[in-house]
C-alpha cells in the first residue's frame, strides 16, 4: 500500500458512490492496478489492489470491469481477474466476462473484407518500420497493430513513433492512438469512452468509477457525469476530477470503496 493518505475530496466522492443504488468500477490495468514494467508480459496487479478488486467483485450492487488497451487474452493472462469481472480489451474493440467456471468468455470483433485488407496492409507497414529496431516490437490484435517503444532510448523511441505516425497519416478508416511509448493503429472506431458508456447503460449503473493513467483513458474520463468518480493515476493533464500518485495509492482508494460498500 502507498504511504499517501487518501485525499479528503476523493474520500467524499467514494462515500457518495458507495451510497448509490448501484455502481460500476471500471479500471485500466497497466499503470493502474499494475505498475508499468519494461516487459508487458511481466506485469502483475499489486497484491493489495488484486485483493480490493476481489472484494468489490463480491460486493452488492457492484460490477467491476477491466478496461485495457491489451488484447483480451493477454489481459486475462496477466491480470488473473476473478469470476464475474467484465472485460474490455483493445480499447473497446473486444468484450467479455470471466464466467462462473473461471473461464473467460470473449467476443472478437467482426471485420469486413475491406477492414481485414486494411489490417493486413497496416500490419505490414508498421512491421517494416519496427523490424530494424531490435528494442521495438509489434503487438498484433484482432483489429489492429501496436508498436511498442518502451525498451528504446528516448530519442530513438520518439523518432520511430513519428515515422509510424507519418506512414499512416491520412489513411481512411485507421484510428491512431498515441500513448506512453506506444502507437496503436486500429481499423475499428473503438474507444474506452464508448465502451464505458455502453457498460454503464447495459448495467443501468447509477454511479461509475473509472481509473486510468494514459492519454487513451481521457476518452473514458470524458463520458463521466458530475456524480461519477474519475481518478487519474500519476502525472499529466487530465479531465479526471481526482488524482492519486501511483498504483499503490489507487489500491488504497479501491480498498476504501470496498469498506464503504460492504459496511
Amino acid at each position: 500500500m502507498s504511504d499517501t493518505a487518501l485525499d479528503p475530496h476523493l474520500d467524499d466522492a467514494l462515500t457518495a458512490l458507495a451510497a448509490a443504488r448501484s455502481r460500476l468500477v471500471a479500471l485500466d490495468f497497466d499503470g493502474v492496478l499494475a505498475p508499468i514494467v519494461e516487459r508487458p508480459d511481466d506485469a502483475r496487479p499489486l497484491p493489495a489492489s488484486a485483493a480490493a478488486v476481489r472484494r468489490l467483485v463480491g460486493a452488492p450492487a457492484t460490477r467491476v470491469a477491466l478496461v485495457s488497451g491489451r488484447h483480451l487474452a493477454d489481459l486475462v493472462a496477466v491480470a488473473d481477474p476473478p469470476r464475474g469481472t467484465l472485460l474490455v480489451g483493445s480499447h473497446g474493440a473486444e468484450r467479455g466476462v470471466v464466467g462462473d467456471d473461471g473461464t473467460p468468455q470473449t467476443r472478437t470483433p467482426d471485420l469486413t473484407e475491406e477492414q481485414r485488407a486494411d489490417l493486413e496492409a497496416l500490419t505490414a507497414t508498421v512491421s517494416a518500420l519496427a523490424e530494424p529496431e531490435p528494442q521495438a516490437w509489434v503487438e498484433h490484435k484482432p483489429a489492429g497493430a501496436v508498436v511498442h517503444t518502451r525498451r528504446m532510448p528516448d530519442d530513438a523511441a520518439a523518432a520511430l513513433e513519428q515515422r509510424v505516425l507519418d506512414a499512416v497519416a491520412g489513411r481512411q478508416g485507421v484510428r491512431v492512438l498515441h500513448g506512453k511509448r506506444v502507437v496503436e493503429l486500429s481499423v475499428l472506431e473503438a474507444t474506452k469512452g464508448t465502451a464505458l458508456d455502453l457498460l454503464r447503460h447495459e448495467l443501468d449503473a447509477a454511479g461509475v468509477l473509472y481509473a486510468g493513467d494514459d492519454v487513451t483513458d481521457e476518452d473514458a474520463f470524458a463520458v463521466l457525469g458530475p456524480d461519477d468518480v474519475g481518478v487519474k493515476v500519476g502525472d499529466g493533464e487530465t479531465r479526471a476530477a481526482h488524482r492519486v500518485p501511483d498504483p499503490a495509492a489507487l489500491g488504497l482508494a479501491l480498498d476504501r470503496l470496498a469498506d464503504l460498500v460492504l459496511g
